[in-house]
């Protein structure tokens, strides 16, 4: 249950005791949320500890029911659900929408495949008999983001709950509203009490929560920065982790016939969320002969869309989440035209109590500046002009993060050539990037360490043992 209460400091921390949850098109105060204290989060890891003494007892077949349950609440739900993402971090209603709908899929594919994946197997090899055994950990520990705020939680939980597990999750800041909702579906699902629990703390307060006993594993989405953070103290504390960090995903443009649709795509894999998505486009490097007709395209595009009210089905682009996040698009744009990149749209932030981000275009984008080397995580693209293929190939491969990269061409066999020679997780060839839950998510480079998703997603917290007979 949130507990609310007006904004003040906390003497002891000088830091807001509280979090805040505003409506990024209104500006209006969603809500206002108490943070926890250290006593108070222990309490919840001791129930939370206790929680899972009789869910590691519970049938595959049982927890694979609750999720199915869990899936069709948010089906039917939908709509309620989707507007607190709305009204707290902005997303576009439509795309919250076809979000969720893949999210309660993704329940499902993991109470439909537990079984096969978790369940026990038997073996007889090198004159030795014996049974894999897959344990559950205990407690986990899961730091989220705000961009996905229920598919990127959820994805997470599930392939923990359903693994024996049980969780504490500390949202992020600005979406408590969202992370009440998560809390709530597991009840109405039915699942034991305490098998799922949000805990509404500052990010200083998950050594304290790390270093418990009860915690066994720890899994984060977030910056650079907390990424290694929680990665340290993981390893010193002894915790298994699976740790998510930034990326600046490439869309390499091959040999095409018209620049224009292929522009389309490109900015369809740019904008989606206003680009506040890690796996969009952020690099776009084309070919010479192709440079300066897509340059004059892209901006055709990025000029068109519209900007306007998350709730309207014609809006393009939504507002940026937080105040902050806007502000350092804008540094990191006016740092990269400082360095010359070419500006080809102009950039500004958008409205007084509303706080959009324009469509922005930087050409001649080079790897020394600003918006090659980090992610911009808003509505802006940088093109950067390529000699050659291989050079293509060689600056798309030119990063410290490699979470998914798009080839487009009308050459299918030299995309998969190119794709072949891409030092990402995932390439996608003439589609717009996207998770599947079929498939492994994660660990290229500095962009991850360990899995989500797919088998290795359901194992990441658990032990596989070995009975030998």
């Amino acid at each position: 249950m949130l507990n609310t209460k007006k904004k003040h400091l906390d003497d002891s921390s000088n830091q807001m005791s509280t979090q805040l949850s505003r409506n990024p098109f209104t500006g209006e105060i969603n809500i206002e949320v108490e943070k926890m204290s250290n006593d108070q989060v222990d309490q919840k890891i001791a129930i939370a500890q206790q929680a899972y003494i009789s869910w590691k007892d519970t049938s595959l077949e049982h927890r694979s029911s609750l999720f199915h349950k869990l899936a069709d609440i948010m089906d039917r739900d939908r709509d309620k659900i989707c507007l607190l993402a709305t009204k707290e971090m902005g997303m576009l209603q439509h795309i919250s929408q076809g979000i969720l709908t893949s999210c309660a899929n993704l329940m499902r594919w993991y109470a439909d495949n537990v079984e096969e994946v978790l369940g026990d197997k038997d073996f007889s090899h090198d004159g030795m008999t014996g049974k894999y055994v897959y344990d559950p950990l205990w407690v986990i520990y899961w730091i989220g983001p705000w961009n996905f705020p229920y598919n990127q939680v959820l994805r997470a939980a599930a392939a923990n709950i359903i693994a024996w597990n049980t969780t504490v999750y500390k949202h992020s800041s600005n979406v408590p509203l969202c992370a009440a909702m998560i809390e709530k579906l597991f009840a109405e699902a039915w699942f034991p009490e305490w098998v799922y629990t949000n805990v509404y703390i500052s990010g200083s307060q998950s050594e304290h929560i790390i270093s418990n006993n009860a915690i066994q594993g720890v899994n984060i989405t977030a910056s650079e920065q907390a990424w290694s953070i929680v990665w340290w103290l993981a390893g010193k504390y002894l915790k298994p982790s699976v740790l998510e960090l930034w990326w600046n995903d490439a869309f390499v443009l091959l040999d095409h016939k018209d620049t224009s649709a292929m522009v389309a795509k490109a900015v369809a894999c740019r904008i989606t969320m206003g680009g506040q998505r890690c796996n969009s486009s952020k690099r776009f490097i084309i070919l010479d002969k192709h440079y300066e007709d897509f340059v004059e395209q892209m901006w055709l595009h990025m000029a068109a869309l519209k900007i306007g009210d998350p709730m309207d089905p014609n809006s393009d682009l939504p507002p940026i989440a937080t105040t902050k996040l806007l502000h350092e698009i804008h540094h990191q744009v006016e740092q990269t035209i400082a360095q010359w990149a070419r500006l080809i749209t102009w950039w500004k932030i958008v409205g007084s109590k509303e706080q959009f981000y324009a469509a922005t275009v930087l050409a001649d984008v080079t790897p020394e500046m600003t918006s090659y080397r980090e992610e911009v995580f808003g509505p802006v693209a940088s093109i950067v002009r390529s000699s050659s293929i291989e050079e293509s190939i060689r600056l798309a491969n030119n990063s410290d993060f490699g979470l998914s990269a798009v080839v487009y061409g009308d050459d299918i066999d030299q995309c998969k050539d190119v794709a072949r020679q891409l030092e990402w997780w995932m390439i996608f060839i003439n589609q717009q990037p996207a998770s599947k839950s079929s498939l492994p998510f994660g660990w290229v480079k500095k962009t991850w360490y360990g899995k989500e998703n797919w088998p290795d997603g359901l194992r990441s917290f658990t032990n596989k043992k070995v009975i030998l007979y």
